[in-house]
């Protein structure tokens, strides 16, 4: 049976079409989390849940263990459900249990019960047209197989509107930027601020560039995109405060670094693109921004030039090699890092033997 998409499960599933094998499959574990759960609305009697449905982990169960609850026959109901999660990991370390037996069953489902798989990943399957892997090619053929790619970051404007739609409302373009450069690109998170946004409009049908300022722009003060902001528009002290609080609030110092490394190489790259492109939306496409940015981008560019690019990174370096090689307090490093970049010298360096000796 080929891979179908997560569109046609939807589909199947609202059409009260079960089959008796499913693998969800893929990166995005909140799409199958979602996918699970909406299977099981309809697959499970609540009535006799208790007598008719198992759940197992790959990592505490072993194969034969779930096949032997997939052929018990339901109790005072026409479908025993039995889901088994992270099939790869139970594939991965079965310790004596060959598979055989799970892997006859596949080939053979009972009609009385719906076995769902799930798993993570998707490194089975072949590149191209090869074949995936064995033993997830023989699952594959055997199963309503559902494969829930990964949504990369150029698609993320086109999932929330989607995903707005499907619930009766509209989300402006404007405003789909905005969320999408605040919020990130974790799925999960997306999907709760979404949740957060139609509690705030309530009955209104539009959603705004103000409602999502309102709801996600107001708790998102103290972040990395502020920090980028302030380091954009030169706002030493502004951002000394943004990055004292992000370390209190526990936000790991090297991922700061490595949120500002990639700023100043989005500067960097801007400054060939724009030379041969004059639309900010095709520069922004070309940089991967949100052309909702592009604007502030292009300003911080026109303060910083190549020296004060070229002096950012090179304190970036030595700040990276002095949190990795050094006992220096995190708020000294990001401090003598700020301005550094700020004020187009490079204090690191001159302090690379003290940070060695602390």
């Amino acid at each position: 049976m080929p891979v179908i998409t997560p569109d046609s499960f939807e589909t199947g599933r609202r059409n009260g079409q079960i089959a008796p094998l499913y693998f969800l499959f893929g990166e995005e574990e909140f799409l199958i989390e979602e996918a699970l759960h909406a299977l099981l609305a309809v697959a499970v009697d609540e009535s006799t849940k208790s007598f008719n449905y198992d759940q197992f982990h790959g990592t505490e169960i072993q194969l034969r263990d779930v096949v032997e609850r997939a052929t018990a026959y339901p109790m005072m109901a026409e479908r025993r459900v039995v889901v088994l999660r992270d099939l790869d990991r139970a594939i991965g370390s079965r310790k004596g249990d060959d598979g055989s037996g799970f892997l006859d069953y596949i080939e053979s489902p009972l009609e009385t019960t719906t076995l769902i798989l799930t798993a993570t990943t998707d490194a089975f399957l072949g590149k191209g047209k090869a074949k995936p892997k064995s033993p997830y090619d023989k699952i594959i053929e055997g199963s309503t197989a559902v494969h829930f790619r990964k949504v990369y970051d150029r698609e993320l404007p086109s999932w929330v509107n989607r995903r707005v739609g499907e619930r009766g409302k509209k989300i402006s373009p404007e405003a789909v930027e905005m969320f999408v450069s605040y919020v990130g690109a974790s799925l999960r998170t997306l999907n709760n601020e979404i949740e957060k946004l139609f509690t705030f409009v309530e009955d209104r049908s539009q959603i705004s560039l103000e409602d999502v300022q309102g709801v996600v722009g107001a708790s998102r003060t103290w972040n990395v995109f502020e920090l980028q902001k302030a380091l954009g528009e030169k706002k030493l002290e502004l951002a000394v405060e943004i990055a004292e609080r992000m370390l209190r609030a526990g936000e790991p110092p090297q991922l700061i670094l490595t949120m500002l490394t990639r700023y100043y190489t989005i500067l960097w790259r801007l400054l060939e693109i724009r030379t041969r492109f004059k639309d900010p939306k095709v520069i922004a496409r070309e940089v991967g921004i949100s052309s909702f940015f592009i604007s502030e981008y292009l300003s911080a560019l026109s303060r910083y030039g190549l020296p004060g690019i070229r002096v950012a990174f090179e304190a970036l370096l030595e700040a990276d090699l002095a949190l990795k090689t050094s006992r220096i307090s995190h708020s000294i490093l990001l401090q003598m890092l700020l301005v550094s970049i700020v004020q187009g010298e490079n204090l690191m360096l001159n302090q690379s033997e003290s940070f060695n000796h602390a």
